[in-house]
């Protein structure tokens, strides 16, 4: 197996081919410092087996920070938390790279409260702030920075350094022609744009020396025009190899114009990434980094046989499985959870200034992350009606601290709302982790009915310790005249059973649910069109993901009208604007997705027959919200029985 040999990285070995990607998680305190939070969360993966961890982006100045808790390396005075971080995962047999890096005009002025910085005035437009361009004399000054970075790296007794270079942050605004419009000697041809960062490695070596491996992130293409390209990137990584740099970590895009190319966002294709990196390996002899969705060990093994790269990085789906090396090296690899790429419970949680997560993995740097550990009174007979994800997890959890767990559910086959969710294109990876429950379950001893519609008599019947009842949402159908006359579908219906519309569709209401419901059908080549009651569509969906699906929709032509009301279904659809009535074509088929509400029917007529003491309600069925609260709740609820 490829992926389990060593490989020399400068002057030490990895015990293995897989290395952590640095993934901000908002751990840290607001000055920087190391938590124990954020110690227990990299120790799990430590233990996991993991060959080379990369910590997370350090920021080298004040003015470079992205989020209000992230990794700092700015000042003499973090070097001890540092060393407290990464001393364990020494330890626990992975070696560590400290990242750091310096956002540029990607900073965020909100966290900062400083003037944002780049070789040129030129705006992020996801920021949408002009950055000061750095007079000449500052340019030592800037540098300085990350010197003195690598060197409490250095003290703090990391194996490695890795700088990035790359994803649009501020030693790639000098790499790109697109942002570096400078005149001096740090502009204009190819070798003044990358002196800024060829400086930087320079006095690191000369302040560290050369034996401290270091590896550098690169874009290998921005895809921006008139930007970084794969040609620059070929020549910047002979150059790296030339000056001695132990690795070359091989990622694409641009934070700023291209952040779902970087992010590896559902909707970008798979693999693209990796491609890339297979360019970059065939140009020099220093060992190649990949990285990019690479959320199982197949994958992994793949791109390692075939010659694509050197190593291989994981960041997100280390977050959904911190066991990923453990499970794939004793053959265990159905029992990963894999990374879906959805961004819902981890980057969109912390964009959103929540805890950062994942969607699948609920105990995300929790010490019950690695082990559940078994229940004082193990044994009690738990039975769970629902087979989506919160009964799912409630299942998994229960069983793992020893109690005898029935599941049951109507359908047949396990999921839930998760089927309807993995329906819409680009979003097939979210039954992952349904294909994980399947492996898992049996081997726990959980007993699994489908085809089961539970009735409340046969409930009051059970000798049960608890019941909890998972039986997720179902759709709102308002009481708009002429509709039920007409006749309609919901989304579910859609997506979930599979019923076929008519060629032209209207979809009534543009959330989530709605906007993949209008990806689903146009994609099929149906007419489509949606209406929402808000001035926005998609106001909960991820940003970058967002994008992706309205350019699709774009197009294919699909009409999105916004501030519209459906008031009646008539000759016509009878709708609502600021502007007054409007009446749009009928279609052949009207599908509603206007919210969820939680199903609690049967545990209302449940709770009349059995102590209410025994009745638990979780995931929709408690209240409606995203997979990552289903799951979540799933798992807190089975630790307290």
């Amino acid at each position: 197996m490829e992926l389990t040999k060593p490989i020399q990285l400068g002057g030490i070995e990895l015990k293995n081919r897989l290395v952590m990607a640095p993934v901000k998680t908002g751990y840290a305190t607001v000055e920087g410092q190391v938590t124990e939070e954020l110690i227990g969360y990299y120790l799990n993966r430590a233990k996991g087996g993991v060959g080379l961890i990369v910590l997370e982006s350090a920021y080298v100045d004040p003015s470079g920070k992205e989020i209000p808790r992230q990794l700092g390396i700015y000042d003499d005075s973090l070097v001890d938390g540092l060393k407290r971080l990464i001393t364990p995962l020494q330890e626990a047999g992975s070696k560590v790279a400290v990242y750091i890096n310096h956002a540029g005009r990607i900073a965020n002025p909100m966290v900062t409260k400083l003037p944002l910085i780049a070789p040129s005035p030129i705006a992020c437009p996801t920021i949408g702030v002009e950055p000061q361009g750095i007079p000449h004399e500052d340019i030592k000054k800037w540098q300085n920075t990350y010197v003195k970075a690598a060197i409490r790296a250095y003290e703090a007794g990391a194996d490695a350094l890795e700088i990035q270079f790359g994803h649009g942050y501020l030693v790639h605004q000098f790499l790109s022609p697109h942002t570096n419009k400078r005149e001096d000697e740090y502009g204009g041809s190819f070798e003044n744009r990358i002196r800024f960062g060829m400086e930087i490695l320079d006095e690191i070596k000369k302040e560290i020396g050369a034996d401290f491996p270091i590896i550098v992130r690169i874009s290998a293409d921005e895809f921006v025009p008139g930007g970084w390209t794969l040609e620059d990137a070929i020549r910047l990584a002979k150059a790296l190899e030339d000056k001695g740099v132990a690795a070359i970590d091989v990622s694409l895009g641009s934070s700023c114009e291209s952040g779902a190319i970087t992010l590896q966002t559902l909707g970008t294709q798979k693999g693209l990434a990796w491609e890339f990196a297979s360019k970059i390996k065939e140009q020099v002899n220093i060992p190649v980094i990949a990285v990019g969705r690479i959320n199982t060990p197949e994958l992994a093994e793949e791109i390692l046989v075939s010659g694509k790269a050197d190593l291989v990085a994981l960041g997100r789906p280390l977050v959904a499985d911190p066991l990923f090396v453990e499970k794939a090296i004793s053959g265990r690899s159905k029992e990963i959870r894999r990374c879906a790429a959805c961004h819902q419970g981890c980057l969109d949680e912390l964009r959103a200034g929540r805890r950062f997560g994942c969607n699948f993995n609920p105990s995300v740097g929790k010490e019950e992350e690695i082990e559940i550990q078994k229940a004082p009174q193990p044994g009690k007979k738990v039975f769970i009606i629902g087979a989506g994800p919160a009964g799912l997890e409630a299942a998994y959890t229960a069983a793992s601290r020893g109690h005898k767990v029935t599941i049951y559910d109507e359908n047949e086959e396990l999921g839930g709302q998760l089927i309807a969710a993995s329906m819409p294109p680009h979003k097939e990876e979210l039954m992952g982790i349904v294909e994980y429950y399947k492996e898992v379950l049996p081997k726990l001893g959980v007993e699994i009915k489908l085809n089961h519609r539970v009735t409340a008599e046969e409930v009051a019947q059970w000798e049960a310790d608890a019941i909890m009842f998972a039986t997720g949402g179902e759709p709102i159908v308002f009481p708009i005249p002429g509709l039920k006359e007409y006749g309609y579908m919901t989304a579910l219906d859609v997506l979930k059973e599979g019923k076929e519309t008519g060629q032209t569709v209207a979809i009534i209401g543009g959330g989530l649910i709605g906007m993949e419901t209008a990806d689903y059908l146009s994609e099929k080549g149906k007419k489509v069109m949606v209406i929402e009651l808000l001035d926005e569509v998609a106001r909960d969906m991820g940003v970058f993901e967002k994008n992706l699906l309205m350019k699709r929709l774009k197009e294919r032509d699909v009409e999105i009208y916004v501030k519209t009301k459906l008031k009646e279904v008539n000759k016509s659809l009878v709708t609502e604007t600021p502007e007054g009535e409007r009446n749009l074509p009928l279609p052949d088929t009207i599908v509603l997705s206007v919210g969820m509400r939680p199903n609690r029917t049967l545990y209302e007529e449940v709770k009349k027959l059995v102590p209410e003491e025994k009745l638990y309600l979780i995931g929709d069925a408690k209240e409606v919200r995203k997979i990552v609260h289903a799951i979540s709740e799933g798992r807190n609820v089975a630790l307290t029985i």
